[in-house]
């Protein structure tokens, strides 16, 4: 045979042609084997950790064989769910199929090019990232992958082995004898129209990977090879059903940590009920399909004005059943007036008060005031934020959140710093010996996986009609995403977490924590809601100077106040720190009851950092600062490097013509706001009369960035930890215990008594 047979055999053969066809008319199923492959080979949503979910899957609060088992299994579905659904859809185009014996099974065979080469690139992908970050032995990583691979050959030979049971092949149904059975050559007729819409196939696959020649088909009844595809189109609806079936299932039992699959798991799960929903519609309706797709669509978002269909996520403990405030500009202007300010004002000055008699009863007379500032960024915002408090409050010998009168920020940084100052208030002892551990368990805590059990919820529940609800006193509510992101983070923080705005009314008031400002957007209107136990109006607008001419609008709500009838003071934590949290699109908008309903997400669109409310809170107190103080010190930590090499961000093709400005706009938002946030810095210190310093730990750059996820690696957790200690953020603490000297009387958490600020930094070092 020569070279030309050989080729055009080859092009001609069953599983090539099956590959082109699906490129050619299946463009919807191979979508979503573009998204999957996006996903394994980190090319599709990697800053946000999407990745993680499928190469570092967790089941039962562990990353091990469990979990790829049913990584596998899941993978076998989809692989079967594209077997069938395009066995549905193609095999009228191959009628020489309804010929041989067990039709479906060989069409799986052949169809086996795409998911042959998915495996392959995701074991490869699996070996790399296991090895390499999550820093596995190679034989506990080849162990991973061989139970992977078990569970998806598990459900290929089930499935497999359902149709070889249920399916009749024409011998069966007409008693003709199978073509595969019959070595003779193929017979193709000089004369004869072909079949309309068939493929030109020469050759077909045998198990395991034999090749024969394919018969001609056109001698035989029409009625006889439909009749075959026919009855394997019903079995195929019965797999159909158990799929949807398992996905309800899971949906309905999500409370319990056994049907917890992985978030990777129900994301193969809905794509594989999508894949099979897909292949009806265009079986059923043909040329159809597409226009009752947009109807379809058409209709589901006319249902999803309506609360019934589509529930809104709220605020744990708070009433939503009472009358809902009026959020317009009269009730905005209306909501700061100078009774309210003198009151609020004189709050504040009298814990401020007590927060200096802590350091005058000491010998102190004018302490420096710290305000701290923490940054948002996912995870890796709680765990540097976290490490970095430790390491500056062990130098403090537990002190540093007497020193701090007031703090903020936003996402994750607050997150660490609320679990900060929960453990500070009400278990001390234990976290000061925590911060002489560098594997501490309350760090570890902090970079528990917060984003397997956000996505399996939004797949099992979220994207369908939701009606499960939970009861918070005597309130309900919707378990969505947002339900299962707060348990999850009670869950890591051991429930320390499990408290309400109004139980830091009286520690606050004592200065014995720092006063805290949680400061999600308002995306109406992008104002701030300030979240606060204690009156905090002085943070809604600046000063009227009528004889200027400026007339500043109301930039911010107090929560508690505007929604007093609503029962504020009982609002979770978790809650408001889910609303600081709030990224767009992976995490739900969380409505509040107002009239109109008030939207609100992530501080970080507004202030990243919670520059603006410390700037507002020393300009409201800075008579009493100057007067009371020696001077003002802005701690900031933050997960992004201040001082960013400038990227090659220039036009080189149409798509990133088209893409580049959103883009850049996007990516450099929080830059922009460090371009604005040093100039409110600067003309801070024109109108202070006491010194004022800034003092920023911050994580280093790398060439790998952190991922902005819910889902740390082992290898980021480490390089988080130890980055606290890098060489800049030593200085920066040796210059913070310039400013704000160490008490000689206090031990630190590090090295016992301190002799010397030296000596202290010398023990961190070796540390």
């Amino acid at each position: 045979m020569n070279l030309h047979r050989y080729a055009s055999r080859l092009f001609y053969s069953f599983p090539v042609q099956l590959m082109i066809l699906h490129f050619k008319k299946n463009q919807v199923i191979m979508l979503f084997w573009l998204l999957l492959f996006g996903f394994i080979t980190e090319s599709i949503a990697s800053r946000f950790g999407i990745p993680y979910l499928f190469l570092d899957p967790e089941y039962m609060g562990h990353v091990g064989l469990r979990a790829f088992f049913i990584m596998g299994l899941s993978l076998g579905a989809f692989i079967m769910a594209f077997n069938i659904s395009s066995f549905i859809l193609n095999s009228f185009r191959f009628p020489f199929l309804a010929t041989l014996s067990r039709t479906f099974v060989k069409y799986a065979h052949n169809n086996c090019i795409i998911p042959g080469l998915f495996i392959m690139v995701y074991c490869i992908m699996i070996f790399q990232f296991q090895s390499v970050n999550q820093l596995k032995s190679v034989g506990e990583v080849l162990l991973s992958i061989l139970v992977f691979l078990f569970g998806i050959m598990l459900v290929i030979l089930v499935t497999l082995r359902y149709f070889m049971m249920t399916n009749k092949d024409i011998y069966k149904l007409f008693g003709i004898t199978h073509a595969d059975k019959d070595e003779s050559p193929i017979v193709r007729p000089l004369t004869g129209i072909p079949r309309k819409n068939t493929w030109r196939v020469d050759t077909y696959m045998v198990f395991p990977a034999k090749f024969k020649i394919v018969r001609d088909t056109r001698h035989y009844k029409r009625y006889m090879l439909e009749q075959v595809f026919k009855q394997n189109h019903v079995n195929a609806a019965v797999v159909e059903i158990v799929v949807f079936a398992t996905f309800i299932m899971l949906g309905l039992f999500r409370d319990f940590p056994f049907f917890k699959i992985p978030a990777g798991a129900s994301v193969i799960l809905l794509l594989t009920m999508f894949i099979m929903l897909s292949g009806v519609f265009r079986y059923w309706l043909r040329s159809w399909a597409n226009t009752a797709l947009i109807l379809v669509f058409l209709f589901l978002n006319f249902l999803s004005q309506f609360e019934l269909f589509n529930p809104r996520t709220k605020a744990y403990g708070i009433d939503y059943t009472k009358s809902t405030p009026a959020y317009n500009r009269e009730s905005l202007e209306g909501q700061v007036n100078d009774s309210l300010l003198t009151h609020d004002k004189r709050n504040t000055i009298a814990i401020l008060e007590k927060w200096k008699a802590r350091w005058t009863g000491r010998g102190v007379e004018k302490p420096k005031i710290v305000l701290l500032n923490v940054s948002g960024g996912g995870l890796r915002s709680c765990v540097f934020t976290f490490r970095s408090l430790q390491l500056i409050d062990s130098v403090y010998g537990g002190e540093l959140l007497h020193h701090t009168a007031f703090a903020t920020g936003s996402s994750g940084g607050m997150i660490s710093l609320c679990y900060y100052r929960e453990l500070f208030l009400n278990h001390r002892d234990s976290l000061m010996r925590a911060d002489q551990d560098i594997n501490n368990r309350y760090l570890k805590n902090m970079g528990k996986d917060l984003l397997n059990s956000l996505v399996f919820s939004a797949t099992v529940a979220d994207i369908f009609l939701n009606n499960q609800q939970f009861k918070d006193g005597s309130y309900f509510y919707t378990k969505d995403r947002a339900w299962a992101w707060e348990e999850q983070l009670l869950e890591n923080t051991g429930n320390v977490l499990n408290r309400r705005l109004s139980d830091y009314d009286q520690a606050e008031k004592a200065a014995e924590i720092p006063l805290l400002v949680i400061s999600p957007t308002i995306i109406n209107d992008g104002r701030a809601l300030h979240i606060s136990s204690q009156p905090v109006s002085y943070l809604l607008q600046n000063e009227h100077l009528n004889e200027s001419g400026i007339q500043p609008a109301a930039n911010g709500v107090e929560f508690r106040r505007f929604f007093k009838e609503n029962n504020s003071g009982n609002l979770k934590l978790t809650s408001a720190l889910r609303m600081n949290s709030a990224f767009p699109y992976v995490m739900p908008a969380i409505s509040l009851p107002s009239s109109p309903t008030i939207e609100v997400m992530d501080a970080g669109i507004r202030d990243n950092y919670g520059i603006m409310n410390s700037i507002q809170f020393l300009h409201t107190f800075r008579d009493w600062i100057d007067e009371n103080t020696s001077g003002v010190v802005f701690l900031q930590i933050r997960d992004t490097y201040k001082h960013l090499k400038v990227e090659d961000n220039s036009i080189k093709s149409l798509v990133e013509k088209l893409m580049t400005p959103m883009r850049n706009v996007s990516g450099n938002f929080l830059i922009m706001q460090d371009y604005s946030f040093d100039r409110y810095l600067q003309h801070a210190r024109s109108w202070m009369k006491v010194p004022m310093d800034v003092v920023i730990f911050q994580m280093p750059e790398t060439e790998d960035r952190v991922s902005l996820s819910w889902h740390l690696t082992e290898r980021e957790k480490l390089f988080l930890r130890d980055a606290t200690q890098n060489i800049e953020n030593k200085n920066a603490l040796e210059r913070l215990m310039h400013l704000l000297p160490v008490d000689s009387n206090k031990p630190t958490a590090i090295a016992g008594p301190v002799q010397s600020g030296a000596s202290v930094k010398n023990s961190i070092l070796k540390h």
